[in-house]
């Protein structure tokens, strides 16, 4: 591994210490030398095994198409721009996400993807029916998610057969 500079090394250090994630690092040429002193001593305070970590980290980086660099760079500056409480539950959400088996984080990866295609009516409706289930007692939601697992294991013709039965008026 070449030796890399002491500006990317405390970038790098930053981006992780900051609880950035790590993939989501700036190029070294964009550090900030007004900061570079607390960060100097952020970095002299790390184990050579987390020293090593980051600058493999940064190499990633580096081996990264320009194109992607420029849209993680994008997506830091974003965060930055971030209310701190913002930035402390993406965080959270992250290391939660690190937690998983990579089955389920290609899982939620999938369900990511499906939930950012979706029109923003139809993730409208979803995120007040996510609130009603939210205010329902325990009762209430269990009896819900009975039904619910009733409804998918029903073939299409049954669901539009319920529907059209909902929908007719009560005699």
């Amino acid at each position: 591994m070449k030796t890399l500079s002491p500006a990317s090394l405390v970038l790098l250090a930053t981006l992780i210490l900051a609880g950035a994630a790590p993939a989501k690092a700036q190029a070294p040429e964009q550090a900030q030398p007004a900061a570079s002193s607390d960060l100097q001593e952020r970095w002299k305070s790390l184990s050579p095994e987390q020293r090593l970590a980051l600058k493999q980290k940064l190499e990633q980086f580096k081996a990264l198409p320009a194109e992607r660099r420029q849209q993680l760079r994008n997506r830091l500056k974003e965060f930055r721009t971030l209310p701190s409480a913002e930035k402390q539950r993406l965080r959270k959400n992250y290391r939660a996400f690190q937690k998983l088996s990579s089955r389920e984080q290609a899982v939620m990866l999938k369900r990511f993807d499906k939930w950012r295609k979706m029109p923003e009516k139809d993730r409208k409706r979803f995120r007040r029916q996510m609130r009603r289930l939210d205010r329902m007692d325990p009762a209430q939601r269990q009896r819900f998610q009975k039904k619910m697992r009733r409804w998918m294991k029903m073939s299409p013709k049954e669901r539009e057969t319920l529907r059209h039965r909902k929908r007719r008026p009560s005699r």
